[in-house]
């Protein structure tokens, strides 16, 4: 799983063609270099720090890349299903920005535009943009929010979005653009300083695509790419949080995904914590609670017994999870 990347310039308008080739494996940065020079990146933006575009792929539809910079760490995503690093579409759009910025339209303009215009207009804009694109009412509603209720709001808003008792493949290109829109939202108030509801925000999307992952055809790999770059974002924002308490519950509760995960999300997760927990200089701690954990599974291994096979294969491979994990923190906070 791709961690976000330290890139060294805190600007992206000083990133350089060198740098973001160690972003990247030979061949993937070769074909996103030649996916730019067949004229593959389309409707490229600007916005700040953070840069969009889409990449005709090799399937049907194109894909969505998102590329930010924030405390000099890199943070991309695409709507693709490759999911062994960045990918040639995140390579295109980068490429394209590194030789042709000039392309990509600035959306400062259209917001300086914007700020002048009375608000009746905007209005009118904004109900515009919604009939040419339903899910536009996803951003206007999550920004009308107040901070207090976003938690209710989005938990109702995910619960809707996957209120499908199953989500075949077809549709599962929508569901992600969706749940893209709430991570984007999550990025902004952590960006803005507001790490703690970027957290909730974040936290609610990770535990819904846990939740309801079983009843998903992800045959393309598409939400379980969307899955780790969520975790990414989550990650970093783990090292903002001052109050250690605050910090250790949290890693407890990522514990508590990784023994809910199923169907390959558990894969992920478990490299996911045993980075952070070293990291963030929590090994031990963590090493503590899965022990915790562990035991309270043999105790249940015990008392099932020969009586529920399903239920002792169930227990037995929790075990076997806990001490994985357990194994994969040690390992690397001895090499830290």
């Amino acid at each position: 799983m791709p961690h976000a990347e330290a890139v060294g310039p805190a600007d992206l308008r000083k990133l350089t063609e060198p740098g973001i080739t160690k972003l990247f494996q030979p061949r993937i940065f070769e074909r996103g270099r030649a996916y730019f020079e067949e004229g593959r990146v389309l409707r490229p933006v600007v916005y700040k720090n953070s840069i969009m575009a889409e990449c005709r792929g090799t399937m049907p539809g194109n894909y969505q890349i998102s590329i930010d910079i924030s405390d000099n760490r890199f943070i991309a995503s695409c709507t693709c299903p490759y999911v062994f690093g960045y990918c040639k579409h995140i390579a295109a759009v980068l490429y394209a920005w590194i030789k042709r910025p000039s392309s990509f339209k600035d959306l400062g303009n259209s917001e300086r535009l914007l700020l002048n215009l009375p608000k009746e207009e905007i209005v009118e804009i904004i109900m515009d943009m919604t009939r040419y694109d339903p899910d536009v009412i996803y951003v206007i509603n999550l920004r009308l929010t107040p901070v207090r209720d976003l938690p209710t709001f989005v938990s109702r808003e995910l619960h809707n979005i996957f209120s499908d008792e199953t989500v075949d493949y077809l549709t599962i290109r929508e569901i992600v653009k969706k749940l893209e829109i709430f991570r984007e939202y999550a990025a902004d108030l952590f960006r803005s300083g507001r790490s703690d509801s970027g957290i909730s925000v974040i936290d609610l999307v990770i535990e819904a695509v846990i939740a309801n992952y079983t009843k998903v055809d992800d045959a393309d790999r598409l939400m379980l790419n969307f899955f780790i770059v969520a975790l990414e974002l989550f990650g970093v924002m783990l090292p903002g949080i001052s109050d250690e308490g605050m910090l250790r519950s949290l890693l407890t509760r990522t514990l508590d995904w990784y023994m809910d995960a199923e169907w390959g999300l558990e894969n992920p997760l478990n490299e996911f914590i045993a980075y952070r927990s070293v990291k963030l200089h929590q090994s031990q701690y963590m090493m503590d609670v899965i022990e915790l954990k562990r035991d309270d599974f043999k105790r249940s291994f015990m008392a099932a017994g020969w009586g529920s096979s399903e239920e002792y294969e169930y227990i037995d491979e929790r075990i076997q999870r806990l001490s994985s994990l357990r194994s994969t923190i040690q390992a690397g906070s001895r090499g830290q």
